[in-house]
């Protein structure tokens, strides 16, 4: 055994000691109570609070338990005629009150955790502390008249006041009529807040404690004499029952947690069969009991974390493990493999031995999803790509638009006038050679027109899908017929769909032999499902051309799928189906 568990036993042992001897001193007083109830909540706050400090030694339950033990039994010290005794056990009581709300707010781990909690008992501690020590600095029986006679146990005090002392004790005995409810009011919220598994492992302690709490209002306003009121005795008889339950709650809530951890071994066991993507969450969830745990990997060499699929994950702020939910970092040689981010209410030793049971399932886990995140990231690469390829069609469209189109008009227009300023005094050859360069001139204009409507749309942007569809009919020498039933969705997803088509109508135009063709544009979920056929000679494949490899790269890229469907002799379909989010 450790030297700090000899020094825990020495400890136990001596505060043993004290509260069997307070005991020993009432019984030997001739003190009216039941002496084995009395002992039984000394020793119970004792061992569990001694438990706490060996299995969680940084929790303040474990010292707070055992100052309650220590405190309550002033009160029975207190009957022996020795200085300040009977003084300190006159006060105990409202000594006790504030640690026992102080273990109950701070259970399990230790925190406090809202504002108004904090305010609740810190009223509770500064009405104990300021109540007893007026009480003791004006409590004076020998100057008021000791009720014991020639007896009079009570040290001297520097300040008799008997007002002073009655209203000490008055507030002392009765301040439970105010902060009874304000402490159910602190639990009432802290239950509203709290999560499943925090619910689950705090209900035995918190019914107790707000029976506690009302028979301590009851108490309050309640007559402490039996002789005058009957029920005084039940209630302090009920009292103890009740706060016997509390540290009875917190040592089956170390034991339960121990016991917790047999389900590492089933986990253990479930881990030896191969799972399916995402399935280590789901059994690490099982095991721990949580179903809102989700699992994060670490991508080696960066610092960002992703789901199984590959999607970045956020870590939640941990707030010092008193925030909604806790993370408890999964490591291998020192590097971190995972994140488990699970319920605050859960052990941190179970989660820690879950991960650690799970490791090598986490370290096979994490290299998937580091695949996946690659794949996740070659995706949007692609889409980037994409999207920058058309803002550079864009760019290069309007200044097609903007500055050589429009030069090549102004000549155009400038000769047309020097042709008519010239009249009949111009040569008939000097004529011709004037309507030939126009004519020149006016079909190079077409043919530009043409090249930046093929480099990008204008009318895509100005008047949307369906109009730009119509276009493309018009163009197309064999007849169209254009349906385009989709609302508006992305503009990566509409210039992606314009290119199928107009990819579509190009090739039946060239190759097909068709007599008619149907474009069809209709909502596919969020997104657009896009659909060209022909009546044509079929037999398409994708290997055939580059223009159809290229229509199946672009759509795969945003996100979407492309698929072609041609029979000799019976036409082809090519189909496209684009996101709603593609960029």
């Amino acid at each position: 055994m450790t030297r700090r568990r000899w020094a825990l036993v020495l400890l136990g042992v001596a505060l043993a000691g004290w509260i069997i001897g307070g005991e020993w001193v009432s019984i030997h007083t001739g003190v009216a109570e039941d002496h084995f109830l009395d002992a039984l909540l000394g020793l119970s706050f004792l061992g569990a609070g001694v438990a706490v400090l060996d299995r969680r030694p940084g929790n303040v339950i474990g010292p707070l338990m055992i100052g309650y033990a220590v405190i309550s039994f002033f009160g029975n010290w207190g009957n022996l005629p020795v200085p300040l005794l009977p003084t300190l056990g006159l006060v105990s009581g409202w000594l006790g009150t504030p640690l026992l709300a102080h273990i109950v707010l701070a259970y399990p781990d230790g925190h406090l955790r809202t504002t108004f909690e904090r305010a609740v008992l810190s009223a509770a501690y500064a009405t104990a502390l300021g109540a007893s020590v007026v009480f003791a600095l004006t409590w004076a029986p020998r100057s008021f008249g000791c009720p014991y006679g020639s007896w009079c146990p009570w040290t001297p005090s520097p300040f008799p006041s008997q007002a002073a002392s009655d209203v000490a004790r008055w507030i002392g005995d009765h301040a439970g009529i105010v902060l009874g409810p304000l402490f159910l009011a602190a639990i009432g919220l802290r239950w509203r807040r709290a999560s499943r598994a925090e619910r689950r492992s705090l209900t035995p302690l918190w019914v107790a404690v707000a029976m506690l709490a009302v028979v301590y209002v009851i108490e309050s306003v309640a007559s402490r004499d039996p002789q005058v009121d009957p029920f005084a005795h039940l209630l302090f008889e009920l009292g103890i029952f009740l706060q016997i339950s509390i540290p009875i709650v917190f040592a089956w809530g170390l034991v339960s947690s121990r016991l917790a951890r047999s389900a590492v071994g089933d986990l253990v066991v479930e881990l030896e069969r191969p799972l399916p993507r995402g399935g280590l969450g789901s059994a690490l969830s099982r095991a721990l009991g949580d179903p809102s745990l989700q699992v994060a990997y670490a991508i080696q060499g960066e610092s960002r974390w992703v789901s199984a699929e590959g999607t970045p994950v956020s870590l939640p702020a941990d707030n010092a493990g008193r925030g909604p939910r806790r993370v408890t970092v999964v490591e291998e040689d020192g590097e971190p493999v995972a994140a488990l981010i699970h319920d605050p209410a859960l052990d941190a030793g179970l989660v820690r031995a879950a991960g650690a049971a799970a490791g090598m399932a986490i370290a096979n886990e994490r290299l998937r999803a580091e695949v996946h995140a690659q794949l996740e990231e070659v995706r949007a690469s692609r889409g980037r790509i994409v999207e920058a390829g058309d803002r550079e069609r864009r760019r290069v469209e309007r200044n097609l638009h903007d500055g050589a189109q429009q030069r090549l008009v102004t000549l155009s227009m400038e000769l047309g006038m020097i042709r008519d300023r010239a009249g009949g005094c111009t040569p008939a050859d000097l004529a011709g050679d004037l309507d030939e360069a126009i004519g020149e001139l006016l079909g190079a204009i077409g043919d530009l027109r043409q090249l930046a409507r093929g480099i990008h749309p204008a009318i895509l942007t100005t008047e949307g899908l369906g109009a730009a569809l119509e276009s493309l009919a018009a163009r197309c020498p064999v007849p169209v017929a254009v349906c385009c039933q989709a609302g508006s969705c992305a503009a990566a997803a509409e210039v992606t769909a314009y290119f199928v088509v107009a990819e579509g109508l190009a090739n039946i135009a060239k190759h097909a032999y068709a007599t008619r063709a149907t474009v069809t544009v209709t909502q596919h979920g969020a997104g657009i499902r896009v659909e060209v056929a022909d009546d044509g000679a079929g037999g398409v494949r994708t290997d055939t051309g580059s223009g159809l490899r290229g229509l199946a790269d672009r759509v795969a890229a945003i996100g979407g799928t492309f698929g072609i469907h041609s029979t000799p002799g019976r036409g082809t379909r090519l189909i496209a189906e684009l996101p709603g989010d593609a960029r």
